[in-house]
């Protein structure tokens, strides 16, 4: 254990060289052989040069700045990398290492004087949605040939959210979700908003509950009585199985549909859920709900149908007032039997995303069907649901 740091140190190729050495050094004094010693005394000299390049000591303080951690498909992040040399000496030339994903970028760091910053400045393109992990800072120190390689860890690693497009919804264009009161219950309750009928007082009734004008008219004394009423509250079912998906595309597409509606209606301070197939992710603010949406990523989850996860969906969120069916382009058939796994009472529709369609409007039984190819045209979808 204490000599794996070392040995770790050790490439490939330098492994090579240390059995040269060790077997044909040997040999050479063994059997006179000129060739032998001579490549041996040639490859001790490379390796004590490699060991001069690699080894020594590290006086960096390294830190990783990133503009935003936060952009949108298609925008670039930009930051920069800082080192700077906190001994009293000279710093010799190495190479830095920042992992930006699957991916490595290299620069080479110049001899710094004492108390001396170098600055490395790198760009990330959002290409698609996703979280990226940038870092840690790593210095690394290697001779020419590379047989030995020794690096150390400078900074603990940062993530880069990608958030996926989204379109704003105008507030007159949520459909379903327009409403001041709620969606009313059954239930009632001697305090609400949601006016349901007057009766007869009896003890342990607020006071305040007096309907004064026709206590005085019907002799006796009358209190208000009221529905309770649930906020909105929209359920977002959103398909994450390979097979609904003509393509990677169209799920990105559902992806940018289910956070422009979970956007709409967090902005007109509604809750939101989005459940799949893997979890149920609830968000204080849009900015979270982003950050979540941006990690998901397609998976069969032990292959529930479209009916199951809505089935599980309803049973997370029993107080949910609207659902949305987020998917590709699956039969109606499937969408119906996702609807019937919603309770009666929640008003329910359903997106299919996929660029091959086209944007109509549709009913499967009482099911509202939008087909949407293009996330431009999710506004004027929605606007049809009033």
């Amino acid at each position: 254990r204490r000599a794996d740091p070392v040995l770790r140190t050790v490439s490939p190729l330098g492994w090579v060289a240390i059995g040269a050495v060790l077997l044909g050094g040997p040999l050479g004094w063994r059997f006179g052989w000129i060739e032998l010693r001579t490549l041996t005394v040639l490859l001790i000299v490379v390796l004590l040069v490699a060991v001069a390049f690699t080894f020594g000591r590290w006086n960096y303080d390294a830190a990783i700045e990133l503009g935003t951690r936060r952009i949108r498909v298609g925008q670039t992040a930009l930051g920069r990398v800082v080192l700077r040399n906190t001994s009293p000496r000279p710093a010799g030339s190495s190479i830095l290492e920042l992992p930006v994903g699957r991916n490595v970028a290299a620069f080479r760091v110049p001899r710094l004087a004492a108390g001396e910053e170098h600055e490395e400045v790198f760009q990330i393109p959002g290409r698609r949605r996703s979280v990226i992990r940038v870092g840690p800072v790593r210095a690394v120190r290697t001779d020419p040939l590379r047989l030995l390689h020794r690096q150390r860890q400078w900074t603990e690693p940062v993530e880069l959210f990608i958030h996926p497009e989204i379109v704003r919804l105008e507030a007159v264009a949520l459909g379903f979700l327009k409403d001041v009161e709620g969606v009313t219950t059954q239930n009632l309750s001697s305090s609400d908003v949601s006016f349901h009928a007057l009766r007869e007082y009896v003890p342990g009734d607020d006071r305040r509950s007096i309907h004064w004008r026709t206590t005085a008219r019907v002799g006796k004394l009358m209190v208000r009585q009221f529905e309770e009423t649930m906020r909105s509250h929209l359920l977002i079912v959103l398909s994450l199985d390979p097979d609904s998906y003509r393509d990677a595309a169209d799920f990105e597409l559902a992806v940018s549909c289910a956070a422009s509606l979970a956007y709409a209606s967090l902005s007109e301070e509604r809750a939101v859920t989005i459940h799949t197939a893997q979890e149920t992710l609830s968000f204080p603010n849009a900015v979270i709900m982003l950050d979540q949406l941006a990690r998901l990523e397609l998976s069969r989850a032990g292959g529930a149908s479209l009916r199951e996860v809505a089935l599980d969906g309803a049973r997370r969120v029993p107080d949910a007032s609207v659902a949305a069916i987020v998917t590709g382009a699956v039969e109606p058939a499937e969408l119906r039997g996702a609807q019937l796994a919603m309770p009666p009472e929640v008003a329910t529709f359903a997106l299919r995303c996929d660029q091959t369609l086209t944007t109509s409007r549709r009913r499967a039984s009482n099911l509202i069907v939008l087909d949407v190819p293009t996330l431009a045209d999710l506004p004027g979808g929605v606007r049809s649901l009033r």
